[in-house]
């Protein structure tokens, strides 16, 4: 038995790093629409819970997500294997490729579910977040090797030999470095939205991040490790300025809600980590302006998202007449990030 699972493993690791691209999008898209299905059930569940009244999505959106997953169920190991978009020489290897597509899969699979529920309700539910979490940790303990970069590489202590320093640790204590490496992204990743919190709170008086905010990074964290969350971190306010452009010219929105900014982001770094790395990782390898960095990230974005709430929090009439004397008729306030 155990030798027939090696040869069925072994042929499906040939599979997907020698296939044809055409035979890997052919492969994974009936995943893809399975995963779609997966989201509409799971998301209108959810939003009925919510809303405490039965919900169905409209035929227009269950199309939507059914063509964006089978889209990136079936692009994802294209870019893997053919575009080698997170191969690189310190870890991400294409060797052990076949699990860690399934393994992106299902954080693809929880960041839909997520983008559903807070667009409708400005809310990510525990359920999403937690159970993601701990697959994401499981499975980097009990799998291992699910890494898109070791949980600590320094490329300012590099040697032609033996290339930048690793930890011999790491290299040795496979599952434990699985371990280590995910709870340690599950921890910056919560841990920077929270103290992004935090400062907008202070400085401003306003939240303008939610607790949802907040467990959705740490488990983005906990399938990418901490160097690739910081990345989603710096990268989902650009993400946030498509997506409320988005949804300001489809559906006039005003009130933007952040897990689909995090979402977008988390997705950008899975098919670009490799270029992003190469760009980036002396500075990940030096504590000190990486601890700098990350203050002024979070100040500057706390500041930014603090007054574009700010700013939703003003009556329309206000904003177009604030030279008027007359104070202008009162405006509900729009609900906030989630």
């Amino acid at each position: 038995m155990g030798e027939s699972l090696s040869r069925l493993n072994q042929r499906w690791f040939e599979f997907v790093t020698r296939g044809e691209s055409g035979a890997h999008a052919a492969l994974f898209a009936p995943l893809g629409l399975l995963l779609g299905w997966l989201v509409i059930r799971w998301s209108t569940r959810l939003v009925s819970r919510e809303r405490s009244t039965p919900w169905r999505m409209g035929r227009a959106h269950q199309g939507l997500i059914l063509l964006s997953c089978l889209a990136l169920t079936a692009l994802l190991p294209i870019a893997v294997i053919a575009g080698r978009c997170q191969s690189l020489v310190e870890g991400g290897s294409i060797d052990w490729a076949q699990w860690r597509i399934l393994y992106h899969l299902g954080l693809v699979t929880l960041l839909f579910v997520a983008t559903v529920v807070d667009l409708d309700q400005y809310v990510i539910p525990d359920e999403i977040t937690l159970t993601g979490t701990v697959l994401g940790v499981v499975g980097a303990f009990a799998i291992s090797n699910m890494q898109l970069i070791p949980v600590w590489v320094d490329w300012n202590h590099w040697a032609p030999d033996i290339g930048p320093e690793i930890p011999q640790w790491i290299r040795t204590s496979h599952h434990w470095h699985g371990l280590v490496w995910s709870l340690t992204g599950m921890v910056v990743g919560a841990g920077l939205t929270w103290l992004a919190r935090i400062v907008s709170d202070w400085a401003l008086g306003l939240e303008a991040l939610g607790l949802g905010d907040v467990t959705l990074m740490g488990m983005i964290g906990s399938f990418l490790g901490w160097q690739p969350v910081v990345c989603v971190f710096l990268i989902a306010p650009l993400c946030g300025v498509v997506v409320a452009l988005l949804l300001r010219f489809a559906q006039g929105r005003r009130a933007l809600p952040y897990g689909p900014c995090l979402a977008c982001a988390a997705v950008v770094v899975l098919f670009t980590w490799r270029a992003i790395w190469e760009r980036t990782r002396e500075l990940f390898g030096h504590p000190p302006t990486l601890a700098g960095l990350a203050i002024l990230i979070i100040g500057g974005m706390s500041a930014l998202l603090g007054i574009v709430r700010l700013y939703r929090a003003i009556p329309v009439a206000q904003r177009r007449r604030s030279s008027d004397p007359q104070p202008p008729p009162a405006e509900s306030p729009l609900p906030g990030n989630s």
